[in-house]
């Protein structure tokens, strides 16, 4: 009889010990997906958001890189040649104009020093300030001395030269100006150009009277 009662008692207890570790099977399983996937998707959220806006900006920022010279204007409506010439000599050390030349908002400016050096800058008109250089420029002997001589004699620097052409011809704007002549006679050249036309201004550089043609 004892042994008769004995197996019932076991298998009971092996059914309750086997739902029991279902049980906490199931629970075990159950657990592990969710924080995976709200993990998952909240990482996936948040680099795609990330990732979008930079992308925007950067091409905004490409967008309004004007000229290059960081200013993000392409043609100024005013251009103060005065610091534009002056940022020139600083950017070369000292010295005196000789040309200047270019479009919108960038300007090279030459400047030879008192040993008959020339040095050239790039010039953002916007800015105020030399974007590029200053690099040598190579000239010869003869040159370097013939342009030191005609800038220690004229009494018309590049900038009141520039304003002066400008103002010849109504409208125009300026794309190059160079010192030439001779010592005894320095003389500015322009390249203004007004209305699909370019004219030539010449400006004394003792006197700084202008001639158009």
């Amino acid at each position: 009889m004892a042994r008769r009662l004995h197996a019932p008692v076991l298998s009971a207890a092996l059914v309750l010990g086997v739902g029991l570790t279902a049980l906490l099977t199931g629970c075990s399983d159950g657990s592990s997906p969710a924080p995976s996937a709200s993990s998952s998707s909240s990482a996936d959220g948040s680099q795609d958001t990330g990732s979008t806006p930079g992308g925007d900006q950067t091409s905004d920022d490409s967008a309004t890189s004007g000229t290059g010279n960081g200013s993000g204007v392409e043609d100024p409506g005013t251009i103060d040649w005065a610091a534009v010439t002056q940022q020139g000599i600083a950017g070369a050390g000292g010295g005196s104009v000789v040309s200047v030349s270019g479009a919108g908002d960038s300007w090279t400016v030459v400047v030879v020093g008192p040993d008959g050096s020339e040095t050239q800058s790039v010039v953002s008109a916007a800015l105020g300030r030399v974007t590029s250089g200053p690099f040598p420029k190579a000239v010869d002997a003869a040159t370097g001395t013939a342009d030191l001589a005609r800038a220690t004699a004229a009494k018309t620097d590049a900038a009141t030269a520039a304003t002066t052409a400008l103002q010849t011809v109504s409208g125009s704007k300026l794309s190059a100006l160079t010192l030439g002549g001779t010592a005894a006679a320095p003389v500015w050249t322009a390249s203004v150009t007004a209305g699909g036309t370019t004219s030539t201004v010449t400006v004394d550089g003792l006197t700084g009277a202008a001639t158009a043609s």
